[in-house]
């Protein structure tokens, strides 16, 4: 009996040890990760100068060099005013200073983190964003709005339970009061996407996408990703050195469901996709374009590339809607074939002819050509028409 029960406690102990290991396993849910908008106070309160010597503490961030947390509308010594991009607190990184969070995701699964950005005083500051092995760099350099930060997104695949999120900055200013200013850190796991019957894009709505702050008005800035299969925008590629803008129907006029993408960057902002095809085929590419309603100034223009073609589009205004459907034919010379959009202007908005615009492309559609179609019936037509010649003859 008492063998019995001692094996009997040893199993119940096994259990409750299991049952606090996974306790503990709590997946990152879709939002802003533990403090990522840095409004947390420390324990010992907010520092009462945002410029100080000694080591910050942040609540649920590990830090590593000068990092600073600066309040909106603190200057530097050269008298810029610092840019809070939401709330009352941000992160400052100083020379070669990191952040760095533990987050606990689904192993193997993708997800897009998303993070707003702004420099301070240095031209060509920017931001490395890793999840190891992940890397990437953002380049701080170009200013896509007058509100001096910007929403961006980039995106990892998640190789362990446990993974280490890390905002560094890697230049090295003779001005210590420089360095790139993060808010508002959000992840979102994403989803693939199902491939439909009828159209070989992949994503063809760009509804499944990064997080996106339902009271933010900038969009999300996309910027260079070649890998379509760890991509923020699932299916999408961004080939070029400039960024383009998710955006979303609550701030933008979107031509179908409620996300787009806006061509902000001119031949510099490419999306591109490589769709499955049949060599030999003839097929249409067919999308919406339109005009996000953010007082963008005309002309706008699309140049749009299927296979071999390329054809650029001019955006019509019309008072009934904000968008039209236009269409590019092409015959396919491989199992695989590119398409790609990039804005024929560079564009900005007419209030403040600073801010960059573009282009809005949405619902995009890949499918045989009517024309094909209409080959095929042609022979058919021809075939019956053939046979019964001949039972005439009979």
């Amino acid at each position: 009996m008492m063998a019995e029960s001692s094996s009997r406690s040893k199993r119940v102990f096994l259990f409750m040890l299991v049952f606090a290991h996974f306790s503990t396993l709590t997946l990152a849910e879709d939002g802003l990760v533990a403090n990522g908008d840095f409004e947390t106070a420390p324990l010992n309160g907010f520092p009462s100068e945002a410029i100080s010597d000694g080591p910050t503490e942040i609540p649920s961030w590990i830090t590593k060099g000068r990092v600073e947390l600066v309040s909106s509308g603190d200057k530097v010594s050269g008298g810029m005013i610092l840019i809070v991009p939401r709330g009352l607190k941000a992160v400052r990184l100083g020379n070669d200073a990191e952040i760095s969070q533990e987050l606990t995701v689904d192993k193997g699964s993708t997800y897009a983190v998303t993070f707003s950005a702004a420099r301070t005083c240095a031209q060509l500051e920017s931001l490395n964003v890793s999840v190891p092995p992940a890397s990437q760099t953002v380049d701080l350099q170009t200013l896509y709005n007058v509100q001096g930060w910007d929403p961006y997104s980039i995106s990892f695949e998640a190789e362990e339970d446990k993974v280490p999120l890390i905002f560094r900055n890697t230049g090295m200013e003779d001005d210590p009061e420089c360095g790139p200013i993060i808010d508002d850190i959000a992840i979102k796991k994403l989803v693939a996407p199902d491939k439909p019957k009828d159209n070989a894009v992949v994503n063809s709505g760009f509804e499944f996408g990064p997080w996106m702050f339902q009271n933010v008005s900038l969009g999300v800035l996309l910027p260079t990703n070649l890998d379509e299969e760890t991509s923020p925008l699932p299916g999408w590629m961004v080939e070029s050195i400039r960024a383009v803008r998710y955006i979303d129907s609550n701030h933008y006029a979107v031509p179908e469901g409620k996300r787009a993408v806006e061509l902000v960057s001119g031949k510099e902002g490419i999306i591109s996709q490589m769709v499955e095809t049949k060599p030999d085929k003839l097929y249409s590419l067919t999308f919406s374009l339109g005009h996000a309603r953010d007082k963008c100034k005309e002309p706008l223009a699309v140049m749009a590339f299927a296979g071999d073609q390329a054809q650029n589009f001019h955006y019509t205004t019309d008072s009934n809607s904000t968008f039209q459907v236009v269409s590019v034919n092409f015959t396919a010379k491989a199992e695989r074939t590119r398409i790609a959009f990039y804005s024929v202007y560079y564009n900005t908005r007419t209030d403040d002819m600073s801010s960059l615009c573009g282009p809005v492309v949405d619902d995009v559609r890949v499918w045989f050509s009517r024309s094909s179609t209409n080959e095929v019936r042609a022979v058919l037509g021809l075939g019956l028409a053939f046979w019964v010649y001949l039972m005439v003859l009979v």
